[in-house]
């Protein structure tokens, strides 16, 4: 037996032999209260091998892979300070005195390394090997290894105590590596719920933004269709109506009017379209010059003093302050801020007065231009001011104000030009009681730069109502439509007045009505008094009752007589919202003049037969 005399705990006698018992003792009884894997083979190192007596120990473990083993705790020179390996290894599987146990799990007990090829050199080489195999179920799952710096160190008794170390451990050991499994398994499979959680509110949001981008998508088409079909009926009627010659002077000077008006409007709507599409698409560029402020948005007001007038509203703009003669800005942008705020308030705003306000001040070397529009209109929650400045979004109402029109581009592309001419929008507003835009906009100055006071006159007009255009009837005789009465439901003025025109060329005799509730009540009368119209046309989008409701009412009080949906709504579905409304035919805008009156009749006797043979 090699000699030990230099350590405390050398199994020889039998105090020494006690001893040892005991601390197998109680290392069993501290391994039975440790569950986690880093805590048991560290008790395994520092605790009882330390305690026996050894200078050195290293354990490993066999790792996931199972063709490695890694150094999990050492005693001794492997373990400086605490719970820390030096020069941490891993040694294949069948590599070395450690790796052929691994494999093997054959005891080693090597008395000179020197005569060893296998010996792998670690910290520094020593000349005893004592390496013995950690077992589970007839399965290695790790390595209990410890060197000497002299040869012929380990006893028979040394393999003995270590093997019972490796026993006792085995179990725990396994144990803890098979919970830290387990609870890897638990973190990869939490770690996967939480990715599918995610991977479900991903989808969830994309089906949610997808379904909300079809709902956009249907509603633009929709609003396009009516926006873009409700000036093409007005420009294609007229303009037929103007081909064919007829009507007087007067007439005929009003219908060029609103030709002018309606092409001039369908060329605005484009305009925004593709300047929104500019903007979408990173493409829009800022074209500055040189431009005389006053007169540039004294210009961008006037456009709209007519359509202010029409409405009996009072525009009035005022200059607070100096303000410089000439700026250097986007003019073309410029007047369309002004104009799409103005136009804005205007379709906003039933009675009272809306009010432009123009002021400026020194900002460095240039001049911040402020532009408030204010005026007394229906006023917006807060709600409806989160998403102003939304594209295609309509914050208002849409069936119980559908009279408003507009495509919802207005007021974004206002903000688009605010923030690309380096400005700011605010807006303060509270319902019914009117709302107030102030645009920032800082502008160079040109180098001979002149301030100006307000002129004692205001260059800015107060607006002059302007008299609603009035419905002519032609003298032309009477055609298709000869002693026909008929009711039509009609916001739009200008269709109003071509339908107005075309039913009485065709000698109908009309009942206009601006909106549904008017037409419910006119048509309640009629029922009444026993005269009810041969044949209602009911536009589909007005204010106050909308041509849904108002043909549903119309149904029930007196379902024989035909209703027709005269449109600018186009799609299918809007087709059949009409049907389920009760409405007996569509017709869509725009529509063809010379046929119109004909079409009317066409669809008044194809009821009627329907009604006869008892199909309807």
């Amino acid at each position: 037996m090699t000699d030990t005399s230099d350590r405390d705990l050398a199994p020889t006698g039998e105090i020494a032999r006690r001893r040892y018992l005991d601390i197998l003792h109680q290392f069993t009884l501290r391994q039975s209260r440790l569950s986690t894997l880093d805590d048991i083979v560290w008790n395994i190192a520092k605790t009882a091998i330390a305690e026996l007596g050894f200078e050195d120990c290293v354990v490993y473990l066999l790792a996931d892979d199972g063709v490695t083993l890694r150094q999990v705790a050492a005693h001794g020179p492997k373990n400086p300070v605490a719970r820390e390996i030096y020069n941490e290894i891993t040694i294949p599987l069948g590599d070395g005195i450690v790796g052929h146990v691994a494999k093997t799990g054959d005891i080693q007990c090597i008395a000179d390394t020197r005569q060893d090829s296998r010996y792998i050199l670690d910290d520094n080489a020593r000349l005893s090997e004592l390496a013995v195999p950690i077992t589970h179920a007839g399965r290695v799952i790790g390595v209990l290894d410890s060197e000497h710096a002299e040869a012929n160190f380990f006893s028979d008794e040394d393999v003995q105590l270590f093997t019972t170390i490796a026993s006792l451990a085995s179990t725990r050991i396994e144990t803890a590596m098979a919970m830290e499994r387990l609870e890897g398994t638990v973190q990869h499979l939490e770690k996967a719920r939480l990715q599918l959680e995610l991977q479900a509110e991903e989808l969830r949001e994309s089906r949610l933004a997808a379904e909300a981008a079809s709902i956009a998508k249907t509603n633009f088409l929709a609003n396009m269709s009516h926006e873009i079909r409700t000036p093409m009926t007005a420009i294609v009627g007229f303009a037929e109506l103007l081909a064919e010659g007829g009507g007087s002077g007067d007439q005929q000077a009003t219908w060029r009017g609103q030709l002018t008006r309606n092409a001039a409007y369908l060329q605005d709507l484009i305009g925004n379209i593709l300047d929104m599409s500019a903007i979408e698409s990173g493409t829009l560029q800022v074209e500055r010059e040189d431009i005389e402020l006053l007169s540039t948005l004294t210009g961008s007001v006037e456009i709209l003093r007519a359509r202010a007038g029409a409405k009996g509203l009072e525009l009035t703009c005022k200059q607070h302050g100096s303000v410089p003669e000439r700026v250097v800005t986007d003019r073309i942008k410029l007047q369309e801020i002004i104009v799409n705020l103005v136009s804005n308030a205007v379709k906003y705003t039933e009675h009272g007065a809306i009010d432009v306000e123009l002021s400026a001040e020194q900002d460095g070397d240039g001049a911040r231009v402020a532009i408030v529009v204010r005026d007394t209109g229906m006023g917006m929650t807060e709600s409806q001011l989160d998403n102003l400045f939304v594209p295609f979004n309509r914050v208002h109402d849409t069936r119980r104000l559908a009279g408003i029109e507009g495509t919802g581009l207005g007021l974004a592309l206002t903000h688009e030009f605010v923030e690309v001419l380096g400005g700011q929008v605010a807006v303060t507003s509270q319902p019914g009681e009117g709302s107030e835009f102030t645009v920032s906009i800082p502008c160079e100055l040109p180098a001979d730069a002149v301030w100006r006071a307000p002129a004692v006159d205001n260059p800015f007009l107060k607006s002059v109502p302007v008299k609603p255009l009035s419905q002519p009837v032609t003298s032309e005789p009477p055609q298709s439509l000869r002693d026909f009465h008929i009711l039509f439901c009609e916001d739009s003025e200008p269709i109003a007045l071509l339908l107005a025109t075309l039913l009485k060329k065709a000698g109908a005799r009309i009942d206009h009505c601006a909106n549904g509730m008017v037409g419910l009540q006119l048509f309640e009368e009629l029922v009444a008094s026993g005269t009810p119209p041969d044949l209602v046309l009911m536009d589909m989008q007005m204010p106050v009752m909308d041509g849904y409701e108002a043909t549903g009412r119309f149904k029930k009080l007196q379902g024989t007589v035909p209703v027709v949906a005269l449109t600018a709504f186009a799609l299918k579905e809007d087709i059949d919202r009409c049907r389920r409304a009760g409405c007996d035919h569509y017709l869509t805008k725009p529509i063809r003049s010379a046929a119109f009156a004909n079409t009317v009749r066409e669809i008044y006797d194809s009821y009627r037969q329907q009604l006869a043979s008892g199909m309807h």
